[in-house]
């Protein structure tokens, strides 16, 4: 999720850093402005298709039997989740809390925190920044100057390297600020 949902990189951000006694705590970023107009106009063509699918659903759910019953239900329950489904990933957050002998990842919708995992740092741990590129298209195959903006450049993971196994941490596309995350997590954990 890091190449939609970012940490900061500056540790003077109050918002999004908070340090505590012997640990510190990156919060990731929101998504962009932009993406909550998109939210809103999907949202908006969203409800304009509830509206003409009502009177229908309505009379199908007086008169249905059996599969008409079992159409209107499911049709009423992607009504419901489908904006509280895409409402959630505007209120996704991950968590980073980092400190001398442990790193801890939590995951968040609406605030609440759903998923936590831990890592138990020894002197064997170290975090690992590697370049990640499934296949280049043909715009890098051929590094034509007119075809630089559509190559695919690939993306950077942080992994925790932990008695041999890789743990993932993050992904970033651009090095130098996974670079300084990588740098921040060493920081702490070190100290």
């Amino acid at each position: 999720m890091g190449l939609m949902y970012q940490f900061p990189t500056n540790l003077e951000d109050p918002d999004h850093v908070i340090k505590q006694v012997g640990s510190i705590r990156l919060r990731s970023y929101g998504l962009p402005p932009i993406f909550w107009f998109y939210l809103a106009g999907i949202l908006i063509v969203f409800f304009f298709l509830c509206l003409n699918v009502w009177n229908p659903l309505k009379k199908m759910l007086a008169i249905g039997t059996g599969l008409d019953l079992l159409l209107v239900y499911s049709l009423l329950a992607l009504i419901i989740f489908t904006p509280l489904i895409l409402i959630a990933f505007y209120f996704y957050e991950k968590n980073l809390v980092i400190s001398k002998h442990s790193l801890i990842i939590i995951h968040k919708i609406f605030f609440i925190p759903f998923r936590k995992i831990t890592y138990h740092l020894d002197d064997d741990s170290e975090f690992f920044l590697e370049h990640f590129i499934d296949s280049p298209n043909m715009a890098r195959i051929k590094d034509e100057k007119a075809m630089k903006a559509f190559q695919n450049r690939g993306y950077f993971e942080l992994f925790l390297i932990k008695n041999g196994k890789r743990f993932y941490l993050d992904r970033h596309s651009v090095h130098a600020q996974l670079a300084k995350i990588k740098a921040i997590l060493e920081s702490f954990s070190r100290s």
